[in-house]
């Protein structure tokens, strides 16, 4: 299903903000950072951060390209190239069988608006100290829930502006704009 498009650069250098910032976390730690994140910018401004597409997965809301970026830098292949070439800027080394990330290089903050740094800094702020356990369940909001009672996992951008309690003239501009754009919201 299309949605809005991901934006490849900014979500690298999204990541690599939060690395940056916390030196080295796994992938759980950086897919909340970054999902909450996402919310407040949705929330704040419309629009989202990034464009991944995010998975309802067990343990909360996981942004597919971001991932596929760890696996290919994990494993050192993957099917697409764009991922392969991107993991480049990360490392990732196991340690108990739970992944790590650590940045390989300094984020391009000229990729990121204004915006997205302070909902990136915001959400390290808000987030960063929370237990594995803390972080799961504040993702398991209504748009987490509502994605991972359906047949698809796919969470919606609505969903997830509304789990933050964006304004109801937020709500209609996101859902105009993907009227616009024939895209799917929900």
């Amino acid at each position: 299903m299309q949605v809005f498009n991901v934006d490849k650069e900014k979500t690298l250098n999204a990541a690599l903000l939060i690395l940056n910032k916390l030196g080295q976390a796994d992938y759980h730690k950086i897919f909340k950072i970054l999902y909450f994140a996402e919310q407040q910018h949705l929330k704040n401004y419309g629009q989202p951060l990034t464009g991944d597409v995010y998975q309802a997965m067990p343990y909360g809301p996981v942004p597919s390209f971001l991932y596929d970026v760890f696996k290919a830098s994990e494993n050192q292949a993957s099917p697409f190239s764009e991922a392969l070439e991107l993991s480049k800027a990360f490392t990732v080394s196991r340690k108990d069988k739970i992944p790590y990330v650590s940045p390989t290089r300094e984020a391009d903050i000229d990729q990121l608006a204004e915006t997205n740094i302070e909902a990136i800094m915001a959400s390290i702020e808000e987030n960063y100290a929370l237990t594995f356990k803390e972080i799961t369940d504040k993702s398991h909001d209504s748009a987490w829930a509502k994605a991972e009672q359906a047949t698809e996992t796919e969470m919606s951008y609505l969903d997830i502006a509304e789990s933050a309690e964006a304004s109801p003239e937020i709500l209609k501009y996101i859902s105009l704009q993907a009227e616009n754009h024939n895209l799917r919201i929900s």
